[in-house]
């Protein structure tokens, strides 16, 4: 055990005793947590790879950012990051006299424990392996760190249910930054990660939307049951994005974060302790409408970890279409008479059926290379998410009304763009210079470079090898990425990986990317094997060869001739009003702001 884990376990300690009798020792004890915290960061920046978490995610070469969010990469350190956050927010708590907040504390650093983010080395290695390919990015700085302040949040509220002590401004910011959890997870998945999308209904993903249904429901209903079954649904997020659920985050994982599941045990408790139904007004039904949705991803979720399958797109996007429906038609009516509406929306559903049936019978397509059952739910939800966003104009009060008007608009930019971002096929153009759909494109440069050092096999060796396409596309430049992590390639792990580029076209957006399998990277692969051979690294060769399956003495002579080709093969599609989809999110996020601004 590393000695960063002693001011963590004292302070543990004293915080026990204080929940059991109150001491004045508890100031002592909230100070080593955030001392200990202070120094389990300082030895991702030192490069004390005596700490075992700080040797699996990261190295010396890395960036001082990057070896900052490090210490969130991996399950032990982002346990750790939650500790840190939930402590500093529970202080004013203890200030005020309640010791609620102490046993989560306590259990908080038991699953960290757990979960080994304070194992150490028994040796001093010279590097450590680096960070995971996929958290390369910017986005890393962002989307972890708001979720695990908006899981530190989420478990504040839930607690304030029972201490009696529930405070509308911590919700509040509590649903803000869960909002940007979600948001920054779609944009990080859109923007880095290649595959054109921002939303497959992946376990993650639909894990994270639980709380913020959940919250979103308490903000009509008002019931605090609500609030403790947005603390079982943090604990339940964690659970799946650390337990090895998704195939899509398979990074950072441990089997031993299912115990994380157990610290939302007590709020489930509660929320079917306090649950009672209300009566169906329309700001009620529309809770209860969020409440169903909650109902649907949480089974498909669960249906996912107790088979061990995959549960496919569909069941999401139809099981939750009722409650879509609902929600679409009540929340206009959250502050009104629905006798009000009641013709209007009538008229509105004779249109969505109308335009249901003719998408149907004149084969009408949102998107050729969807389904048709997904055009004709396109076609049904676009007159209710335009009825709600135009009703949704009369809320009072900028903050809410911009809340209330981007999550229609939301709707409507999902419900076109989700198709062409899940469904299309790229198209393939090889840029020396030509045409892409109407677009002049010419090669700029390509360019290659070697990055960074890690720690394998007993040795030092170059961690990646990277290309650089730059493209003018109607005289404007982009730039794609591809990189060959020769860490992943030495022991047969998916080793290419490519990140995209998007030239906006109005709300639309044209995605570029450069395919990441091997036989469209030969470039990239033979400028690591030169690499490699001009250093006299020729033990590492062999092992490139064998895991390549060519025989050594041929890739050499390849890589002695090799010259670069000039030419890149270039994916691309075009997805509409994925603009729109960023601006609802990010009025979403302003609204959010301004109330808890006034407030």
């Amino acid at each position: 055990m590393h000695n960063v884990v002693i001011p963590f376990a004292i302070a543990t300690a004293i915080l026990l005793c204080d929940y059991y009798k109150k001491t004045k020792l508890w100031i002592l004890g909230y100070a080593l947590i955030i001392f200990g915290f202070l120094l389990y960061v300082s030895a991702f920046l030192t490069d004390d790879f005596t700490l075992k978490e700080v040797f699996l995610h990261s190295s010396r070469s890395l960036d001082l950012m990057f070896k900052l969010s490090a210490s969130w990469a991996g399950s032990g350190g982002f346990l750790v990051w939650w500790l840190f956050v939930f402590t500093s927010l529970s202080i004013s708590r203890r200030i005020k006299g309640y010791t609620h907040y102490n046993p989560m504390i306590v259990a908080l650093f038991l699953v960290a424990l757990i979960n080994g983010a304070f194992d150490s080395l028994s040796f001093v290695p010279k590097d450590g392996m680096g960070l995971n390919p996929s958290l390369k990015t910017i986005w890393m700085l962002f989307h972890p760190p708001a979720t695990f302040t908006a899981y530190a949040l989420g478990f504040l509220i839930a607690i304030d249910v029972f201490a009696k002590v529930e405070s509308e401004f911590a919700i509040g910011l509590t649903w803000l930054f869960v909002t940007l959890a979600n948001v920054l997870g779609g944009v990080w998945s859109y923007f880095t990660l290649g595959w054109g999308g921002y939303w497959a209904w992946d376990p993650v993903e639909t894990s994270l939307l639980l709380p913020w249904l959940s919250l979103t429901a308490y903000f009509h209903l008002r019931r605090s049951y609500l609030i403790s079954l947005t603390g079982f649904s943090i604990a339940f997020a964690g659970f799946v994005t650390r337990g090895g659920i998704s195939t899509l985050h398979g990074f950072a994982i441990n089997p031993t974060s299912c115990v994380i599941v157990f610290l939302g045990i007590p709020f489930l408790i509660r929320a079917i302790k306090d649950f009672k139904i209300d009566s169906l007004k329309p700001v009620n039904a529309v809770a209860y409408s969020l409440l169903g949705s909650y109902l649907v991803c949480l089974l498909g979720v669960v249906y996912q970890i107790v088979n061990r399958v995959s549960v496919s797109v569909d069941y999401y996007n139809f099981a939750n279409m009722p409650f879509l429906v609902a929600f679409l038609s009540l929340f206009p009516m959250c502050k009104g008479d629905w006798r009000e509406y009641r013709n209007k929306l009538l008229a509105v559903y004779a249109l969505s059926t109308l335009l249901a049936v003719l998408t149907v019978l004149l084969n009408f397509n949102w998107c050729a290379y969807a389904p048709k059952a997904v055009n004709v739910a396109v076609s049904f939800v676009i007159p209710l998410a335009i009825f709600s966003l135009v009703h949704s104009l009369k809320v009072d009060g900028l903050g809410l009304k911009l809340i209330h008007v981007s999550i229609p608009l939301l709707i409507i930019a999902v419900s076109v763009s989700w198709p062409y971002a899940y469904y299309s096929n790229y198209k393939s153009v090889i840029v020396g210079k030509t045409r892409l759909d109407g677009l002049n494109v010419e090669l700029s440069s390509i360019d290659f470079k070697e990055n960074g050092a890690v720690y394998f096999g007993g040795v030092v060796i170059p961690e990646e090898f990277v290309e650089i396409v730059k493209v003018k596309v109607d005289g404007r430049c982009v730039e794609n990425v591809v990189r060959l992590n020769l860490p992943y390639l030495l022991s047969g792990r998916e080793f290419i990986y490519s990140e995209p580029s998007v030239l906006n076209v109005g709300l639309d957006n044209y995605y570029l990317v450069l395919p990441n399998e091997m036989f469209f990277n030969y470039d990239l692969v033979m400028f690591t094997c030169r690499y490699l051979y001009e250093r006299n690294e020729t033990h590492v060769l062999k092992f490139v060869a064998k895991n390549l399956n060519v025989d050594y003495d041929k890739l050499l002579e390849k890589v002695r001739v090799w010259k670069p080709k000039g030419e890149v093969l270039i994916l691309h599609k075009r997805i509409p009003l994925i603009n729109l989809v960023w601006i609802s999110c990010g009025l979403m996020v302003i609204g959010g702001v301004l109330t808890r601004w006034r407030r």
